[in-house]
């Protein structure tokens, strides 16, 4: 019988290694997404799922064969609907010179806070940019990378677009329900800009709380900020009473920075509630007339955007509770933004 071949192990906090998703892991080195000492009194919920690592990435180069992955995870946060590879597993892409493809998913016992996994293991040894998205629903505290003994390891290519587009909202943001971490629609628009979309969907509690707002203006860096909390907002006065001063607040750190306002998703309760369709209307009205406002008062940089003109077309099927998005919504969901965005950072 052959040995199993040698592996070696790696940290992915050591160079050349390239961590993503984390604004303030170059001065904290911690997997997370908001500041770990918090000037603001954030909520004690939106500080546990700021340690969900939705959104995060690592990126590199390799010459390799082999490739595994060696974790240790934090109590998951509990999402019914959700997979447990999108809650506790990592998945991987890889680009060969012909563009960045889905390569694999973790697999691994889910009643285990630390696993092992092979990612791949080629026929020969090949030269790949490699791209690994972190778990949507649970904290990271460890994560090694092991590769045959050959391996030659080098930095990531730079990004197209070299600023962060920071992304706030609610669990849809998060990625319930995507089957997989770069099946989320902040992964897929990543894919798709070649930049770093950082992910603040905290699940229940994008509430557009001034003090989150006071946080997320202290990323450095932004190119965008895409508002997508009215599903946990929901009423109309909420809405109006928080999105104000949220938007005020961005824009004292960054005043010409584009700010886009997204309302929710139609969901399919709504053909049958009237309630629920005259919330999300008035919630629309709110939105469009905070943007309309501003812009007659001089801030040229705000936009609205309605769910409804990027719907796909199926878009009663394309959730798994009538609320949080499927792989196919997310695609959708993409999709529509994609051009969006790519008009608002002049990107080609």
């Amino acid at each position: 019988m052959s040995e199993t071949p040698r592996m070696k192990w790696f940290s992915v906090l050591a160079s050349p290694f390239e961590i993503e998703g984390f604004p303030f892991y170059n001065e904290e080195k911690h997997f997370r997404r908001l500041m770990l000492n918090t000037v603001s009194p954030i909520s004690p919920t939106v500080d546990e799922l700021a340690w969900n690592t939705a959104g995060g990435k690592v990126r590199f180069r390799a010459k390799l064969q082999k490739l595994a992955l060696r974790t240790r995870i934090t109590v998951p946060h509990f999402f019914d609907h959700l997979t447990a590879d999108a809650q506790c597993g990592f998945d991987c892409y890889a680009d060969d010179g012909t563009g960045l493809k889905y390569y694999s998913t973790t697999r691994f016992d889910r009643s285990k806070t630390e696993y092992e996994c092979t990612l791949f293991e080629l026929d020969e040894t090949r030269e790949l940019e490699i791209v690994i998205n972190f778990p949507l629903y649970s904290g990271v505290s460890e994560l090694l990378l092991g590769f045959d003994e050959a391996v030659v390891l080098s930095p990531p290519t730079p990004r197209s677009y070299d600023k962060n587009i920071i992304v706030y909202g609610s669990s849809i943001t998060q990625g319930g329900c995507a089957t997989r971490p770069g099946m989320a629609y902040t992964n897929i628009l990543s894919r798709r800009l070649d930049a770093q979309v950082i992910n603040l969907g905290f699940s229940g509690s994008g509430l557009a709380e001034a003090e989150i707002a006071v946080e997320i203006a202290k990323i450095p860096n932004a190119g965008l900020f895409l508002l997508d909390c009215e599903a946990n907002c929901h009423k109309p006065d909420w809405v109006a009473g928080h999105y104000p001063e949220f938007v005020r607040i961005l824009r004292e750190s960054y005043p010409t920075t584009p700010i886009l306002l997204l309302t929710a998703s139609p969901k399919n309760v709504e053909i049958f509630h009237r309630c629920e369709r005259e919330y999300r209307a008035e919630n629309k009205r709110i939105q469009r007339e905070l943007v309309e406002e501003r812009r007659r008062n001089g801030d040229a940089n705000i936009y609205f955007l309605d769910y409804e003109d990027i719907l796909g077309e199926e878009w009663q099927d394309e959730t798994v509770d009538g609320t949080h998005a499927t792989d196919l919504g997310f695609v959708y969901m993409a999709n529509g933004l994609t051009p969006v965005i790519r008009n608002l950072l002049s990107l080609s």
